[in-house]
């Protein structure tokens, strides 16, 4: 750990004073780290550290990744975690994060999805997304 990857942790901690946050971070570390996955860098969004805690908070509240998802709910997460609404990528960038840091825990310790599900989730996104050419 570097000086500034530490400070960064905690960061992370001191969002708030939320009692839940500190034991929330502790149990996701140790089993980022049990896992062999740590979390050796904290994100970053908006030039601000990306909350995990409320990230987790935020999109377990709407039933999972999977949900959030499929029911194109980022923006609501967007909002809960004051991001200014003029990052276009916000969405892609949080299911990136959330699936590197915090999906395997949410499988772990809420159950509220498999992988092969949110990868149906993603694939029908991506679907979606495409525009028919014209040609």
């Amino acid at each position: 750990w570097t000086f500034e990857e530490q400070f960064k942790q905690v960061v992370l901690y001191e969002m708030s004073s939320e009692p839940k946050r500190k034991d929330f971070l502790d149990e996701l570390f140790a089993f980022m780290q049990k896992r062999g996955t740590p979390v050796n860098r904290i994100p970053i969004m908006a030039k601000q550290t990306l909350d995990l805690y409320e990230l987790f908070r935020l999109v377990v509240s709407k039933g999972g990744l999977v949900e959030v998802i499929n029911k194109k709910l980022w923006r609501e997460i967007t909002k809960g975690l004051n991001l200014p609404s003029s990052i276009t990528s916000a969405a892609f960038t949080l299911r990136t994060q959330y699936m590197k840091y915090l999906y395997p825990f949410e499988c772990e310790k809420m159950k509220l999805s498999t992988l092969s599900e949110l990868q149906s989730a993603i694939d029908g996104n991506r679907r979606e997304g495409r525009r028919p050419g014209y040609g």
